[in-house]
C-alpha cells in the first residue's frame, strides 16, 4: 500500500511539474514575443497615450516620409520627453514618420534652413514644405493641424473686412483688440488678408472665408451685393454685430446680406436675469455652457464662454438652409430695443422676452459647394480680453468649420500625458531576464523543492 501511495504521489508530482513547465514555457514565449512587438494597449481612463481618430487618419494619409526634427537645448523642462513621446504615437501609426533629435546649439544647418528662432522647436518637413511647432504649441492638436496643412495643397485664406470701422486683426488693445485672433489663426495654419470691403464689387476668388466683424458705418449696396454673390457661389462668412449700433443702417446692411438665408440681427441689447447665465454682477455679459450640437461645440460642452454686450439673432432660416443654434439665453432674459442709461436697464413693459439665439450657424448647398455662415450677436466674444478657454476654442473651431476642416475641431483635449518609461537595450535585456528566466526559475525551484520534501518526508 505504501508503494502504491508513493507511486501515486510521484505521478501527481510529475504531472504537476509537467504542467508547471508548460505554463512557464508559455509565459516565457509570451514575454519574448511581447518584447519584439510594437503593439501597445492604452488602459488609461482618458486614453492619454492614444491618438484621437482624426490624428490617426492624418498619419495614415501620409504618402511620403515625414521628417520630424527635434531641435532641443539640454535642460529640465525643455519639452523633449513629451514631444518625443507624442511623435512615437504617430510613428506607430505610419512608417513614414521619421524622427531625428538634434542639438539646437550645434546643428547650425537645420537652424539656418528652417529659420529657427527659439530653442526646443520641433520641425515637420514633408514633400518640400515645413511646419514649426514652437514651445507651448507641441500638443496633439498642434501636430495634427500641422500634418493636415502639410498634406493639403493650400492654406485656408481668411479675408478680413476693414475700412468701415470693423474690428481689425492688427488691434493690440488688451480689451477690445483682435490681435489674439490673428495669433490663433497664424498658429493654426490659416493665412489672413485685409480687404477694403466698401471698395470691392466682388469678393476675391481666393478668399476661403470672409469675416465682417462689427462695422460701425453701413456697407454700401455694392459691397452687400458682393457678399451675396460670394455666398451664393458657396462662400464662407463669419459675421458679428453689436447692439445699439451708432448707425442703425450698419445693422440693416448686414441684415440685407443675410436676408436670403432668413435671419438677421435685432439690434437690441440682451439682458440675462438668470445669475447662473451671466458674469458675476453683470447681466450684460452673457455666459453659456450648454451649446447646440455642432462640430464647433463638440469639445466645450459644459465649459462656460462669454458674450459681452450681445444682440439677438432673429428670423427663421429659409428653405434648404440647415441651422444650428450654437448659443442661446434663458427664458427669463429680455431685450432692450432702444438705448437707455445703465441705471435704467431694469425690465420694462416694452422689452421683448427671451429666450434668444446669440450664436448660430447656417449651411446650404450651392451647386458642388456648400455655403456656410457663422453669425454672432457680439464682437466681444473674440476680443483679446475674452479670448480664453472656451471662447478661444469657439473662435478657432468656427474658422475651422467654415474652412471645412471639421476633422480638426473634434480632436479632444486631454490631461497631461503619462510619459512612457525610456529603456535602454541593457534595461530591456535585464527586464526580459528577470521576467522570463529568473522569476520562472524561482517558481520551478520552489516547486521542485516542495515535491522533493514531500517525497522524502512522506
Amino acid at each position: 500500500m505504501a508503494v502504491n501511495r508513493w507511486a501515486r504521489r510521484a505521478r501527481a508530482g510529475g504531472l504537476g511539474a509537467a504542467v508547471t513547465v508548460v505554463v512557464l514555457a508559455l509565459l516565457v514565449g509570451a514575454n519574448v514575443l511581447a518584447s519584439k512587438s510594437t503593439q501597445a494597449v492604452d488602459l488609461t481612463r482618458g486614453g492619454l497615450n492614444t491618438l484621437a481618430p482624426q490624428s490617426v487618419l492624418a498619419a495614415h494619409r501620409l504618402t511620403s516620409d515625414l521628417q520630424v526634427i527635434g531641435l532641443f537645448r539640454a535642460g529640465a523642462g525643455n519639452g523633449q520627453t513629451e514631444a518625443e513621446a507624442l511623435v512615437s504615437l504617430y510613428a506607430a501609426q505610419s512608417s513614414h514618420v521619421k524622427y531625428r533629435r538634434a542639438d539646437v546649439d550645434a546643428d547650425s544647418v537645420d537652424v539656418k534652413r528652417y529659420a529657427i528662432k527659439a530653442p526646443n522647436t520641433v520641425v515637420l518637413d514633408y514633400r518640400g514644405k515645413s511646419e514649426l511647432l514652437t514651445p507651448g504649441s507641441q500638443g496633439e492638436v498642434d501636430f495634427t493641424a500641422a500634418l493636415v496643412t502639410l498634406e493639403s495643397d493650400r492654406v485656408p485664406l481668411v479675408c478680413w473686412a476693414i475700412g468701415d470701422g470693423e474690428r481689425g486683426l492688427k488691434d493690440v488693445n488688451t480689451s477690445a483688440g483682435y490681435s489674439s485672433v490673428a495669433d490663433i489663426l497664424g498658429h493654426n495654419s490659416f493665412s489672413t488678408r485685409d480687404v477694403l470691403i466698401s471698395q470691392v464689387t466682388a469678393i476675391p476668388n481666393d478668399c476661403d472665408e470672409l469675416a465682417i466683424v462689427d462695422p460701425t458705418v453701413p456697407l454700401p449696396a455694392q459691397s452687400v451685393k458682393a457678399v451675396d454673390d460670394y455666398l451664393a457661389a458657396g462662400g464662407k462668412l463669419l459675421v458679428a454685430d453689436e447692439p445699439w449700433a451708432k448707425d442703425a443702417r450698419s445693422t440693416q446692411a448686414l441684415n440685407s446680406a443675410l436676408k436670403p438665408y432668413g435671419v438677421g440681427f435685432s439690434g437690441g441689447l440682451v439682458i440675462e436675469t438668470n445669475p447662473s447665465r451671466h458674469a458675476s454682477g453683470d447681466p450684460t455679459v452673457l455666459a453659456v455652457s450648454e451649446y447646440g450640437s455642432s462640430p464647433i461645440t463638440r469639445d466645450i460642452q459644459g465649459v462656460a464662454s462669454f458674450f459681452p454686450l450681445t444682440t439677438a439673432i432673429t428670423g427663421t432660416p429659409g428653405a434648404g438652409v440647415s441651422a444650428t443654434r450654437i448659443a442661446t439665453t434663458s427664458a427669463t432674459s429680455y431685450a432692450i430695443a432702444q438705448p437707455r442709461p445703465v441705471a435704467e436697464l431694469g425690465r420694462k413693459a416694452e422689452d421683448v422676452s427671451g429666450p434668444f439665439t446669440i450664436m448660430e450657424t447656417l449651411e446650404q448647398p450651392a451647386g458642388a459647394k456648400r455655403t456656410r455662415i457663422v453669425i454672432v450677436g457680439t464682437a466681444g466674444f473674440a476680443e483679446n480680453r475674452t479670448l480664453l478657454d472656451a471662447n478661444l476654442e469657439l473662435v478657432l473651431a468656427s474658422f475651422q468649420w467654415l474652412a471645412e476642416q471639421d476633422s480638426l475641431i473634434s480632436v479632444p483635449a486631454k490631461p497631461s500625458r503619462a510619459m512612457p518609461l525610456p529603456l535602454t537595450q541593457q534595461d530591456q535585456s535585464t527586464l526580459i531576464f528577470i521576467t522570463g528566466v529568473l522569476m520562472p526559475g524561482i517558481m520551478v525551484f520552489g516547486g521542485v523543492m516542495t515535491w522533493w520534501r514531500r517525497r522524502v518526508f512522506s
